[in-house]
């Protein structure tokens, strides 16, 4: 009985070591469902919470001594991503050919980003890539932790205005047409009903009326916007209005600078260039109306200019305060200690912003619903005590 036990233990293990590489791996003549998971699969995306676990242990295991091929070896029956353990396999199997760590990333531009890269290839350069591997998936942690703040922030008002939306077309497409009915039958016509309820009436009967309409206009909307955005100077005016909204472009422009500080901060500690770090800050930059100041910051150190000198040309997108900083930096030779100064800074602003969000928009949804809730009651209700008022 034991040896039973044992034994599916061992199938177990068999069946979900995978041993797939890309580029070698080929399913032509396998099954269709075969196939079709292999595309699931490869079509599956890789957290930051993955790659900050695979640094980190990647790090621990070099730090311990062990060579970097069994460090792989191990690392990719630990993940519990099957794409990232294809990954993870692919890059060891380039490794015992001969090729670096930094190279076989490279070959997953969609997992690892140029600053990752970078900072891999600096640690191999230097001789300190299990140092660099821990500050990577430090940041890589903190990276997580601030989109789980973001996403907590912003579930909040997706979920009401959905249950709205919801609560709204239920209201108006089942249990409307039931009371107009009745107010029918009990004399009402439409002309004697309250405002509210003419009101709501009029929308009801435009959208089944027009709904096909209602949708082409949707969807024609919705192509003109991504036509628009699809173009160089469309997406740049489209990012440039989001850096302008209200509250929330200082929140993104907050996260855009402590984005530049961090990655500035560990790619200039791990020995790289500073026109090489501004590259490679400027490729992970996803607003381009950033990319095109850094690309403009690029030019004039490459001229022989200082970095705050150019900086402080787009005062809206570096505040004059981190502009004094990088200023400091320069003259001091420790532009890597103030821009990890800057981003501990900046770290503390965002969770601030994004707390005074949260206390802000909470009552605001509240006032939304109550509105709501009111209009309904109006439109529903005021008929009814017609209806009670007339019988009495």
């Amino acid at each position: 009985m034991e040896n039973k036990v044992l034994e599916k233990i061992v199938n177990n293990k068999n069946e979900k070591n995978d041993n797939v590489v890309y580029g070698v791996y080929n399913n032509v003549n396998e099954p269709f469902l075969v196939r079709f998971n292999d595309f699931l699969i490869d079509k599956s995306k890789v957290s930051l919470k993955d790659k900050s676990y695979f640094f980190h242990m990647l790090a621990v295991m070099l730090n311990a001594g062990i060579p970097l091929v069994k460090a792989l070896s191990a690392l990719k029956k630990r993940s519990e991503n099957k794409r990232f353990s294809r990954v993870i396999n692919t890059i060891l199997y380039n490794t015992e050919q001969g090729i670096s760590l930094a190279d076989s990333l490279l070959r997953f531009e969609d997992v690892f980003d140029e600053f990752e890269i970078g900072i891999v290839r600096a640690g191999e350069a230097t001789g300190r890539l299990d140092e660099m591997l821990f500050k990577l998936s430090e940041k890589l942690d903190m990276r997580n932790e601030l989109n789980q703040k973001l996403w907590s922030a912003s579930v909040y008002p997706i979920v009401v205005f959905c249950v709205l939306i919801v609560v709204a077309s239920v209201m108006m497409f089942f249990v409307f047409p039931t009371l107009l009915g009745l107010f029918e039958e009990g004399g009402l016509g439409v002309s004697s009903l309250p405002l509210a309820t003419r009101i709501l009436y009029g929308v009801q009967n435009f959208i089944i009326g027009f709904w096909w309409a209602i949708l082409l206009v949707v969807l024609f909307l919705y192509a003109m916007f991504w036509a628009f955005v699809g173009t160089e100077n469309g997406r740049m005016n489209y990012d440039f209005f989001k850096l302008k909204i209200p509250y929330l472009g200082n929140l993104l422009r907050k996260l855009y600078v402590l984005n530049f500080v961090d990655m500035m901060s560990i790619l200039i500690e791990s020995g790289v260039f500073v026109v090489k770090v501004l590259e490679i800050v400027e490729a992970s930059m996803k607003n381009v109306v950033y990319k095109a100041s850094l690309q403009e910051i690029i030019y004039g150190i490459k001229q022989g200019e200082k970095i705050s000198a150019n900086m402080a040309k787009y005062e809206f997108l570096f505040p004059s305060e981190v502009v004094e900083m990088i200023k400091t930096g320069e003259a001091s030779a420790s532009l890597s200690k103030v821009s990890e100064k800057i981003s501990a800074q900046y770290q503390k602003e965002v969770d601030f912003s994004l707390k005074k969000f949260t206390s802000i928009f909470e009552p605001m949804m509240i006032v939304v619903v109550g509105l709501f809730v009111a209009i309904l009651a109006l439109a529903i209700m005021g008929p009814i005590f017609n209806l009670s008022s007339s019988a009495l």
